[in-house]
């Protein structure tokens, strides 16, 4: 048995939890709950391990979440302890602070081609403060507002996307990458669902938003975070109409998005505009790597949530016969209980990125 002890700052409220996140099953998987510690009177936090003697790895000290991790006395992340089953019996761990947001906010972003401004969300990933020669994949993603934060978040609840890719960041399964939000407006629809030409409605700003992301939101964060610009290295994702607008934008910028993610995609659009023109220009489909998925309940009708399976098989089908090759190029998922809102799409968030980032 390994007993850790772990001492916290002195202005950690006494309610908080302390929790151990590391390697393996023994501490958790990297989940920031991994393993809970008990407070004792004398302000310390006890728990005993059960170690095989050649277990070897690593750990940080959490309140059970990422964004407050443990740092250094200067608000720094540091690399995380080391931990051996043949080790000492009793380790103990000094948190000299809890981290801040690694979430980086960028209100009221203006734009020359759409009226409204909108905030910009960048999560860093782990260790992007400390190595600062490396550069990182960058992942933008729609209705910015539902990825991190409850208070901004569409009914409370955000896909809490940020801990997801901390975890598997940390976990090896996928390789450090930015992550940017881009908020919806009023004009979600108009922004994020192209129309035919000479469609009755002529509100269709979804050619201008595709501008706003690669003129002006993209040259932004390439010069401001050290990013590898490339399309190979740049993914668009989104769910429902940010699922539709994504497939959109690879279509339309092959030589910027190389990496789509439609998590269940709007494609009743416009009497099923994408299904119907896919396979326009199809030159698109033999550079990208497509995630497609679809909840078994996106609607609260069973002739809806079959209606809804039926176009994203279709299109999974398109994408297989113009040469599209299946767990390589594009996976289609179908999520058994998987539901249209923000807890079902947040929950599936790993397999996104280990699919489009980590090539599994």
């Amino acid at each position: 048995m390994v007993e850790i002890v772990v001492r916290v700052p002195e202005n950690t409220p006494p309610w908080q939890p302390v929790f151990l996140a590391g390697d393996g099953p023994e501490l958790g998987d990297w989940a920031p709950t991994g393993v809970p510690l008990a407070a004792w009177d004398d302000g310390t936090y006890h728990v005993w391990l059960d170690l095989p003697p050649r277990y070897r790895g690593q750990f940080y000290v959490t309140p059970g979440r990422w964004r407050g991790v443990e740092t250094d006395a200067h608000g720094h992340e540091y690399p995380p302890r080391e931990l051996a089953g043949d080790g000492p019996r009793t380790v103990e761990a000094r948190v000299h602070g809890w981290g801040r947001t690694s979430v980086h906010y960028y209100p009221d972003a203006p734009s020359r081609f759409l009226p409204h401004r909108r905030t910009v969300s960048v999560w860093v990933p782990p260790g992007y403060g400390r190595d600062t020669d490396r550069r990182y994949p960058v992942f933008y993603m729609h209705d910015g507002q539902n990825l991190f934060d409850a208070h901004t978040a569409f009914a409370g609840n955000p896909w809490l996307a940020d801990e997801v890719a901390d975890r598997e960041v940390r976990a090896g399964r996928v390789p450090p990458l930015i992550i940017v939000g881009v908020a919806n407006t009023p004009d979600r629809l108009d922004e994020y669902g192209p129309r035919r030409c000479g469609h009755k409605r002529t509100r269709d700003h979804s050619r201008e938003y595709g501008r706003l992301l690669v003129e002006e939101v993209k040259p932004f964060i390439d010069a401001t975070y050290r990013t590898r610009p490339g399309p190979e290295d740049t993914g668009v994702g989104g769910s429902s109409m940010g699922g539709l607008i994504s497939l959109h934008l690879c279509k339309w910028y092959p030589n910027v998005f190389g990496k789509c993610a439609a998590l269940s995609p709007s494609l009743w659009w416009d009497r099923e505009y994408f299904l119907r023109n896919v396979t326009v220009s199809p030159g698109w489909m033999e550079r990208c790597r497509v995630w497609l998925d679809v909840g078994d309940r996106e609607s609260p009708s069973p002739l809806g949530a079959a209606a809804t399976m039926r176009r994203t098989r279709r299109l999974a089908r398109l994408f297989a016969r113009h040469g599209m090759r299946e767990g390589e190029q594009f996976r289609y998922a179908e999520v058994p209980n998987g539901f249209h809102n923000e807890g079902s799409w947040g929950a599936r968030f790993d397999q996104v990125l280990q699919f489009l980032f980590g090539g599994g």
